[in-house]
């Protein structure tokens, strides 16, 4: 069949017309939408503001299609998705075509010759890469190869997608070799060589066309596979699967933000299946052969559905609580409160309890010598009085008297010395034995030299006392963790990790059950020292949860509290008036910064890390996400001291580009020229907020003249790269108290000690000796007043030498059903659920009316089938 015959046949079937039609749509949209859409694809335009239900801005006259989270043109990012994704299937194919052709045409040739081996050995490895579903193969190799670039990605395509091209042209080859007129020409002595390119590939054309024509389409989905899974092209450049990726927490407040990316994909694969069908038939009929008839555009009605349902859908608020915002009464007993929590919780021991699940379950089972108070004063619990000695080396505490343990022991003086001894015994593997350090004895004890801790006294029945080998201001709050908290006489001397006893202090609820994969239940502990508490009966603690699971849950009434949710689910009940006021955000422990190596270009000069530090604006993270709160300072809110302190950094664009002139990197934004020369390393852990975040600040220190080129890894690699030595100029820094305390931030972070050649927690390699000597002074000075001066000291020269710039602090969005009441987010403790009761009354009136009122056949058929209530 000639060309012009084919192009009639191809022509004739409406089926292939549309696919073609939409090839050049495709085509069209790829190369000229970049240049006609007004927006660049990387720019966030954070002048928006998020809609009712907390997603990004939707479609408008100046976003067509709206904006993703981070505030970029939908239009304009799909636009580029598509030139890039386009052109990696492209090029892809052209790599599979040419290695397919080559392989197929070679084996198909030695095929039945006295060099046949060949053709086995090339069939067998065809065989291997065709046995295993080509997106497997494409997916195992990007995630062997780790997160890589455009050309990289390109390759992976290119090398996985050649064995169907070499399957189809060794038929075609064998077939051809075959035939009359090349017996003939080998016959006159033509070569090998002669007879693949004068007759062999001119005759297998029209099956290499048709090939890779159907290819380019199932290039373009495993590139968007690859991006989906976050192994294709890594931000921030567009492509259509990291689209779909980054859109997917709107599934439920922005649809039409997944459907965009989602419907491209489908299309190309369709237009392009389309084309390549129609070719074939065009083609590969024999000459004289009726075309086959059309087929129903099944596929194309299927998308043009999906659209006119994306067009009409509308997203559904969260559902109101199943009861009502009871009256206010007297606190009342009983009651079960269910929690949930996403991560497992491996122990509940206090000597070796870490984790924040741990924390807060330990705070209801543990009762400790001191406490936080609900403005955040440290206060007696166990001890009634203390007395501090006019040194500040000795603390004595004067015990409650008629304090019982969880099995009925009777707390006494001896019982604080050897719990503090079980924590801290060298066979106890406690993860902060070192915060004691300070207690006299401790190394020699630690070390397994001493049977007993030199500065741990029971002097009384009801008496302990403690001497420090010197004064130590945060020893109090170190005394408010769970590792300090007298244990019950049964747990034994020491901890076995393997094997530690069910958990038994004099806390207000005792551990009930703990059994692997069920939920912790804690009971009340009916001899507590505080006479009608605790008001609930139990507390169930379900740990392993998904957010979504938890989201459910709790709309059905299987939960009466969650902190937990999603970004976007919890932006829908705060859009809901139902739930207003049963919920809060919690106030943070933890500060997360840019770092700056000091010790590497072009950070080893001041003033480019100044320039940085005034060229961010991580306020506008709080558009990104609600529980993210910008902040100016290392110390975080929730960290005792911290209110007293000012603002330290700002957000200054012409300060900024000043200093970089200062550094002798001047930069004109109105042309782009100038600035610094060489693109810079920005380290962050994957697909996670400290990405997203990144991806703002490499927006914003381009305007002075900063290039910024993100490397993302998995965490393990972000910790080992992070903390080796002149490995890593600059990236995301995380800290989060391990006791509140203000020394806990800079020392740990930020001073000259914490600097190792491999495993530095100093990730900027800061080294001053003022900054030093703060810390020195603030570690001894007792007067409360003093040591905040010197903590606001260490916090203008971070400011001033800006080797870490702290932009935004986490917190924890909390949500509880009305009938919980008496609860509100403590602002040192996570989840301290001690003063917290059920109104019983409410609840028993909300279930009367759900099975009787007209109003239940609205609930969820799964809360009334499986009743929640109590």
């Amino acid at each position: 069949m000639n060309l012009r015959e084919a192009a009639r046949t191809f022509a004739k079937n409406p089926a292939q017309r549309t696919g073609f039609f939409l090839v050049l749509g495709l085509v069209g949209f790829s190369l000229l939408g970049p240049l006609l859409v007004p927006h660049d694809p990387n720019t966030s335009d954070f002048t928006l503001v998020r809609d009712a239900l907390g997603a990004p801005p939707g479609p408008s006259r100046t976003h067509l299609l709206g904006t993703d989270a981070l505030y970029r043109d939908v239009l304009a990012r799909l636009a580029h998705g598509g030139r890039l994704s386009l052109g990696i299937a492209t090029l892809a194919t052209l790599i599979a075509t040419l290695v397919g052709t080559a392989v197929g045409v070679t084996a198909g040739y030695a095929a039945q010759t006295r060099a046949a081996a060949i053709d086995v050995t090339l069939m067998r490895i065809v065989d291997i890469l065709l046995a295993l579903p080509f997106l497997l193969v494409v997916t195992a190799i990007g995630a062997f190869v780790g997160r890589s670039d455009t050309l990289t990605v390109l390759c992976v395509l290119g090398l996985s997608g050649w064995g169907g091209f070499a399957r189809v042209l060794r038929a075609k080859t064998m077939q051809i070799r075959s035939l009359s007129f090349v017996t003939a020409a080998r016959a006159l002595g033509a070569g090998h060589v002669r007879i693949v390119l004068r007759h062999v590939l001119p005759n297998a054309a029209s099956s290499i066309v048709v090939l890779a024509t159907t290819s380019v389409g199932q290039m373009m989905l495993a590139e968007a596979v690859l991006g989906y899974l976050s192994l294709g092209v890594p931000p921030p450049e567009a492509t259509w699967g990291r689209m779909l990726y980054e859109a997917e927490p709107f599934v439920g407040t922005r649809l039409g933000l997944v459907a965009a990316p989602a419907i491209a994909i489908l299309i190309s694969v369709l237009a392009f299946g389309r084309v390549g069908e129609g070719l074939r038939d065009a083609l590969e009929a024999p000459s004289g052969q009726t075309p086959p008839k059309a087929r129903v555009h099944a596929d194309l009605l299927l998308v043009a559905a999906a659209l006119l349902l994306l067009a009409v859908i509308r997203p559904a608020p969260v559902a109101p609580p199943l009861t009502s915002h009871p009256p206010d009464r007297a606190p009342m007993r009983g009651g079960t409160l269910r929690v949930a929590t996403i991560v497992n919780v491996r122990t509940l021991d206090p000597a070796l309890a870490y984790d924040e699940a741990a924390t807060a379950l330990s705070d209801l089972v543990f009762a400790r010598l001191v406490t936080f108070a609900e403005d955040g004063r440290i206060v007696p619990e166990l001890a009634r009085d203390i007395q501090i000695a006019a040194d500040g080396r000795t603390y004595t505490f004067f015990l409650r008297d008629g304090v019982v343990f969880h099995d009925g022991a009777l707390l006494r003086a001896a019982d604080v010395a050897r719990s503090l001894e079980r924590t801290l015994h060298p066979r106890t593997p406690c993860p902060a034995a070192s915060h004691y350090a300070s207690i006299l004895g401790f190394s020699a004890f630690h070390a397994g030299k001493t049977p007993h801790l030199e500065g741990v006294r029971a002097t009384g029945d009801l008496t302990v006392e403690i001497t420090l080998e010197r004064p130590d201001p945060t020893f109090l709050p170190l005394l408010t963790l769970a590792f300090a908290a007298p244990v019950c006489p049964s747990s034994g001397a020491t901890v076995d990790a393997a094997h530690p006893p069910l958990p038994c202090g004099a806390g207000p609820f005792r551990v009930a059950s703990w059994e692997p994969e069920a939920p912790i239940r804690l009971a009340r502990h009916v001899a507590y020292f505080e006479p009608g508490k605790p008001y609930l009966d139990a507390i169930e603690w379900h740990t392993s949860e998904r957010s979504t699971s938890q989201r459910y849950k709790f709309e059905r009434g299987a939960l009466d509290y969650t902190r937990d949710l999603g970004s976007q689910d919890a932006a829908l009940y705060r859009a809901s008036s139902a739930w207003s006021g049963q919920h809060a955000f919690s106030r943070s422990r933890a500060t997360n910064a840019i770092f700056m190596n000091t010790e590497l270009s072009p950070f080893d000069v001041r003033a480019v890390r100044r320039a940085v530090a005034l060229a961010v604006d991580p306020s506008v993270l709080e558009k990104v996400r609600s529980e993210v709160r910008a902040t100016s300072r290392v110390l975080p809110e929730g960290i005792p001291g911290a209110e007293g302190i000012p603002p330290m950094r700002r957000h200054d664009l012409a300060a900024a580009l000043e200093e970089m002139r200062r550094a002798g990197y001047a930069f004109d934004p109105a042309t782009g020229r100038g600035g610094y020369p060489h693109p810079i390393d920005y380290l962050a852990p994957a697909d996670t907020f400290e990405q997203q975040a990144a991806e703002v600040f490499a927006e914003q220190l381009a305007r002075i003249g900063l290039r910024v080129r993100l490397r993302l890894t998995s965490f393990a690699t972000y910790l080992a790269e992070a903390s080796r030595r002149r490995t890593t100029p600059m990236g995301w820094a995380g800290w989060e108290a391990d006791f509140p305390d203000p020394g806990n931030f800079f020392e740990p972070t930020l001073s000259s000690r914490a600097i190792d050649d491999d495993h530095s927690q100093n990730y900027a390699f800061f080294a001053h000796e003022e900054f030093d000597r703060v810390l020195e002074a603030a570690s001894s000075e007792r007067d409360p007043e003093a040591r905040r001066r010197l903590f606001v000291r260490a916090e203008e020269i971070v400011r001033d030498e800006a080797p870490w710039v702290p932009v935004y602090s986490p917190r924890a969005f909390e949500i509880w059903q009305p009938y919980v009441r008496g609860y509100t987010p403590h602002p040192i403790v996570p989840q301290r659920f001690r003063d917290t009761w059920i109104d019983t009354v409410a609840l028993a009136e909300a279930h009367t009316q759900s099975k009787l009122g007209p109003a239940s056949l609205l609930l969820p058929f799964a809360s009334r089938r499986g009743s929640p209530w109590r």
